[in-house]
């Protein structure tokens, strides 16, 4: 009987271990799918903000910056408007008011004096060039005038002499109507200078007529129309 009731205890024992077993295997809770810490490195354990200053979300420095604007892009395409417009309004700059008349320049004593003895020296060199011409007029009339024409005419034979009495400038004015006779006077005369009785002293520049006598005035210049050639009209 002793040994009937010990396996009874035994049994009793074993049944109660294996139920506790079975309600203790429903109960427990499930092992977590987190990495163990011994599995994660050294720095994982350690909290970030432990050390320094953790970092913030959003970084404002790292944002986009925001895309620019029409009118920017315009600005940037065309420039600066407003100095634009003031590159083409900008009115002209008035001249300056002028100023006062300068003086008129003193001439030296010595120019002064040398212009008075030239203007003094004059009648008698005006004097010398007029008999000079009167005595080659005929001459120079032959040299000179147009074939067949026998028109008056009044010429003006300019001369600078040097203060030595050389002839330094000679010239003689044209007259309407008689082309080239001036020219041809000049030349008549300059290969025969006339001569004055004395050197002046001084430089001196006279201006003297010389009168060609004639039937009448010299034929009037053609007109524009007169030199233009006339179309020849052809036969049909």
């Amino acid at each position: 009987m002793a040994s009937r009731s010990f396996y009874l205890t035994g049994g009793a024992l074993l049944a109660g271990t294996a139920t506790a077993l079975v309600l203790w295997s429903r109960h427990a809770p499930a092992p977590s799918a987190e990495p163990s810490p011994s599995a994660s490195g050294p720095s994982d354990s350690r909290d970030p903000g432990a050390l320094g200053v953790r970092a913030a979300d959003h970084d404002p420095a790292n944002l986009p910056a925001d895309p620019p604007s029409e009118r920017s892009r315009d600005t940037r395409r065309i420039g600066n408007p407003f100095q634009l417009s003031q590159r083409v309004e900008r009115p002209a700059r008035p001249d300056a008011p002028p100023g006062p008349p300068a003086p008129p320049v003193a001439a030296s004593p010595g120019l002064n004096a040398e212009s008075e003895a030239s203007v003094a020296a004059q009648p008698k060199v005006v004097a010398a060039l007029r008999a000079d011409l009167d005595r080659r007029r005929d001459a120079l009339r032959k040299s000179c005038w147009p074939q067949g024409s026998d028109a008056a005419a009044t010429f003006t034979v300019e001369a600078t002499y040097a203060a030595d009495g050389t002839l330094v400038a000679l010239g003689t004015s044209d007259v309407a109507g008689m082309p080239g006779v001036g020219t041809c006077l000049t030349g008549q005369i300059a290969q025969k200078p006339p001569t004055l009785p004395e050197p002046p002293g001084v430089p001196v520049t006279v201006a003297v007529p010389i009168a060609f006598a004639g039937s009448g005035p010299p034929p009037a210049p053609p007109t524009r129309a007169a030199l233009m050639p006339t179309p020849s009209t052809g036969s049909r």
